[in-house]
């Protein structure tokens, strides 16, 4: 069965392309003890970045356990208790052997919480109780995982995925401030937090007044460096076609992409599945299907927007500015200073523009820049 290079999901292994530096620090922390704020856009590889760096940490012998705790569906604190201590729960059972009495160590790490060790057809697990309120559940459990990591001498990456959602529930100030208060303490528990809104996870990390502010080292994800992306395609044209892919037919893939990682992945899917390396009209043409495939859904993004927003978002399309809230820009998109200023504002925040590496302004996605280019 042959490899698949280019997975629309999680993209770990030889689907892996680059990263290297994001990867070594995002390793240096964890087993430094030192927590994480992994800030990247959406659909940029967070994850993958995530379960890449708990492989490497295996592959190469760290006493490293990961468990992740998913916040998406989180809907109140008595679910994010509920999730945390599945987690905890999970992570404690990596660390202590099956073949001990181990109850005594789960009493004194986990006191307030009431462990009980509870036989069940997956073998035995631990069951964790509640503490008097869910802010009181978080900190305990943290900080007995954590207890019980310096006693085995483990380390844990205990990874928080769409963190922001803790700012939405009711009393979450409690609930950050908790998180807070066991993640100075801990000692081999390092915790990376990541999300895809990315306004709410720097409000929460970046706002002084709010209880996790300056906690982390903040990490970010951009776009793959061409050179790497080049480097990438040819072992993986090599590997599937034994010849080379021409560079013009690279620079294609990843002009019009704007070297998306999840549209690099979505469009060589396509190409690779072909018989021979693709020529710039293959790209061109298998780009042009992509598109009009998605229409709708972009579509139905650019119809969330303001008559404003919309205007200014198709001419970035059209024709990418350094300057979008400049008198000219505006002036050629018939918008009022403050009103384009604001449009800007709103673009960025939803992450919809971006400011690439020249200092130019463009769409982030470039199905919906094809789209509005072609309407």
């Amino acid at each position: 069965m042959d490899l698949d290079l280019f997975p629309l999901g999680i993209a770990v292994g030889a689907a892996h392309c680059d990263r290297d530096a994001a990867r070594k620090r995002l390793a240096d922390n964890v087993q430094r003890g030192r927590h994480t704020w992994l800030s990247a856009r959406r659909r940029m590889g967070k994850t993958s970045v995530i379960e890449q760096v708990a492989l490497d940490l295996k592959r190469r012998r760290h006493r490293v356990v990961t468990v992740a705790l998913d916040l998406l569906v989180v809907h109140d604190a008595e679910a994010l208790e509920s999730r945390l201590r599945q987690a905890v729960s999970e992570a404690t059972g990596q660390l202590l052997p099956k073949n001990r009495r181990i109850l005594d160590t789960l009493k004194k790490a986990f006191a307030t919480l009431k462990p009980e060790l509870v036989l069940s057809d997956d073998g035995v697990t631990l069951k964790l109780g509640s503490g008097e309120s869910p802010s009181a559940t978080v900190e305990a459990a943290l900080k007995g995982l954590d207890r019980i990591a310096v006693e085995r001498k483990r380390r844990v990456m205990f990874v928080c995925d769409e963190f922001q959602q803790l700012a939405t529930l009711k009393d979450y100030m409690a609930l950050e401030g908790a998180v807070r208060h066991a993640a100075e303490r801990t000692k081999h528990v390092a915790f990376v937090f990541a999300g895809s809104e990315r306004h709410l996870l720097a409000a929460m990390f970046e706002d002084p007044d709010r209880p996790l502010y300056h906690l982390c080292d903040r990490m970010s994800l951009d776009r793959i460096g061409p050179e790497h992306y080049t480097s990438f395609l040819l072992e993986a044209g090599h590997a599937r076609w034994k010849k080379p892919l021409s560079g013009a037919a690279i620079e294609r893939i990843l002009a019009v992409t704007l070297r998306h990682p999840y549209y690099v992945n979505a469009l060589c899917g396509r190409l690779w599945s072909a018989r021979r390396p693709p020529s710039v009209a293959d790209v061109d043409a298998a780009w042009v299907r992509y598109v009009e495939e998605n229409k709708r859904r972009v579509a139905t993004r650019v119809l969330e927007l303001s008559l404003a927003q919309r205007a200014m978002l198709a001419a970035i399309a059209r024709q990418p500015t350094p300057h979008p809230a400049g008198q000219e820009f505006l002036r050629q998109v018939r918008l009022p200073a403050s009103t384009g200023l604001q449009a800007k504002g709103v673009l960025e925040r939803e992450d919809l523009i971006q400011q690439n590496e020249a200092g130019v302004w463009e769409p982030v996605d470039p199905v919906l820049a094809a789209y509005l280019r072609e309407i």
